[in-house]
């Protein structure tokens, strides 16, 4: 009996001491989520989508530059990549700015906030930082929010194509009562004490695209009309990170997929060499680069505009 007793005391303060862990750490992480209405569609299909394109533009912008080690971008362990040298490189964190002439300003993804200039790590702190997090660089007045600035531009909404700290750090500069999306189940990982940057404190909840009520886009999955005009599309892209989205832009002047880091720059798409251990599903996301590729046979005349290239 007195053994049992002892089980259940141990037991109970194992819970209590995740409990407080979880309290103290994770919660950092949690931030409600809700569902993105789209409108519905009266497109079905890429010729579709291509008979009508619609007065959209696109413009992307480095908002600064991120070390990091080629094999966190890149699958060194791919047979194609037996020659291929793991060293660090730096990269441009880039955001593009999408113009609807109806429907105003918004971005896909945020790039770096302007705490970059004076800090390597912008404002993420923790024990774990200088250890496990590349260093960042920026000159002056190049933050997302510098560049709105500049162009005096009021934004209507920021989608993002994952949750990474690289595309999410912007955010801390930019406004909080406007809508922001991402895919479902996307994961925000931010642990207080360990490695903490809070890129979407005040922010109400994040609304989340149900790509199961999008239509068929192959060589990808599912795609959803986000403005219902067949202007501007969420494609499901899963594999770099859980909720990772792709955008294509059906402009008038020209067609263009953002791929976000399902394919990270011109020498992967080359290369054929999916993203690296950055990834949640490193299988699964070779499989969306080699669709990319494959998309990009089929329709040549769709501008690619990769997750770090200019």
């Amino acid at each position: 009996m007195k053994k049992s007793r002892k089980i259940l005391l141990a037991s109970a303060l194992l819970i209590a001491v995740i409990s407080a862990f979880a309290l103290l750490v994770v919660q950092s992480s949690i931030i409600p989520r809700r569902p993105f209405s789209a409108p519905e569609t009266s497109y079905h299909s890429w010729d579709g989508i291509f008979s009508s394109p619609q007065p959209i533009s696109i413009h992307t912008y480095s908002t600064g530059m991120m070390q990091t080690d080629l094999s966190g971008i890149m699958n060194l362990a791919h047979e194609k990549a037996a020659d291929i040298e793991d060293v660090v490189v730096e990269i441009p964190v880039t955001t593009s700015i999408i113009h609807h002439q109806e429907l105003g300003a918004y971005l896909i993804d945020a790039g770096l906030d302007s705490s970059y200039t004076n800090n390597p790590y912008g404002t993420t702190r923790g024990i774990l930082v200088k250890g496990f997090l590349g260093k960042g660089s920026q000159e002056p007045n190049t933050s997302i929010a510098a560049i709105l600035e500049r162009k005096n531009i009021q934004l209507q909404g920021i989608w993002l194509t994952h949750l990474h700290p690289d595309h999410t750090a912007g955010i801390v500069d930019l406004p909080k009562h406007i809508p922001y999306v991402v895919g479902e189940g996307e994961r925000y990982l931010n642990f207080r004490f360990f490695m903490q940057s809070d890129h979407l404190a005040g922010i109400k909840a994040l609304h989340e695209i149900d790509f199961t009520k999008g239509v068929d886009l192959p060589p990808f999955g599912k795609g959803v009309d986000l403005f219902g005009d067949g202007s501007f599309w969420a494609i499901e892209s899963s594999g770099h990170s859980k909720g990772h989205v792709m955008y294509f832009i059906n402009g008038v002047d020209e067609q263009v997929i953002v791929t976000g880091d399902a394919c990270n720059d011109q020498y992967q798409f080359d290369s054929g060499i999916g993203p690296g251990y950055f990834s949640s599903d490193p299988e699964k996301a070779q499989k969306m680069l080699e669709s990319i590729i494959m998309f990009k046979e089929r329709y040549p005349e769709v501008r690619l505009v990769f997750g770090h290239d200019l």
